[in-house]
């Protein structure tokens, strides 16, 4: 994970890059980021609503996350992660769905046409290349390598190969980190360890993704 951070500072944690060789994105209340540059971002700081980035082009993938009005209950409502790429230098943008989403009967509506707005603090909208990102098989997400794939079909290289990113991360793992996220070690995962990523990844699943895991988990226990 120390890759990332050689291109995203986030407030208040690190040391800010300066002001004139960076993009500084505000994320809306209701959009989260799963990946930033090709690096799937860990559940501790997909919470994060605003980061800095290095001028020239950059790519998101980013969804709405939000509680829905549903009749006297709120139901947790999480769109497709969209991928969105985008070309800014020295500015300060914000990340808006390009509509309200505050009742169940928008929901259907975004689904069907799901769009974000780049907007500058003077109000300018800022170009980008919007799309679904493409689910891969089984039930279980893997948003890093599914950008890969995405872009490798599309001939981007907005991010680097799996391999590339092994090979680094391997010669990183003795080298200090200014940030609270460092190199992982390849080594196998206990059970316990397994755990807690199985259910981060139940956590970033949307609610039809949840129940459609549920059902297969409860045909497939074991007796």
């Amino acid at each position: 994970m120390k890759r990332i951070f050689k291109s995203i500072v986030f407030l208040g944690g690190l040391t800010p890059l300066l002001a004139f060789s960076q993009v500084t994105i505000n994320l809306h209340k209701d959009v989260e980021a799963l990946v930033v540059n090709g690096e799937a971002l860990p559940i501790s700081v997909i919470s994060k609503s605003k980061f800095e980035l290095e001028n020239g082009t950059n790519q998101l993938v980013v969804r709405v996350s939000k509680l829905v009005s549903s009749g006297s209950e709120f139901d947790k409502f999480k769109t497709d992660p969209l991928v969105i790429t985008f070309d800014a230098s020295d500015t300060d943008l914000t990340i808006m769905p390009s509509r309200d989403i505050t009742a169940e009967r928008q929901i259907k509506d975004f689904k069907q046409n799901p769009s974000f707005t780049l907007v500058s603090l003077n109000g300018n909208q800022i170009e980008s290349e919007q799309e679904i990102l493409p689910a891969g098989p089984g039930f279980l997400r893997d948003y890093e390598r599914e950008l890969v794939k995405f872009n490798e079909k599309r001939g981007l290289s907005y991010s680097k190969s799996m391999a590339d990113t092994k090979a680094e991360a391997s010669s990183d793992i003795n080298e200090k980190s200014n940030s609270s996220v460092y190199p992982v070690k390849n080594a196998e995962l206990s059970n316990e360890n397994a755990l807690i990523l199985m259910q981060a990844d139940f956590l970033r699943m949307s609610a039809e993704e949840q129940k459609k895991f549920l059902n297969w988990a409860v045909q497939n226990v074991r007796s």
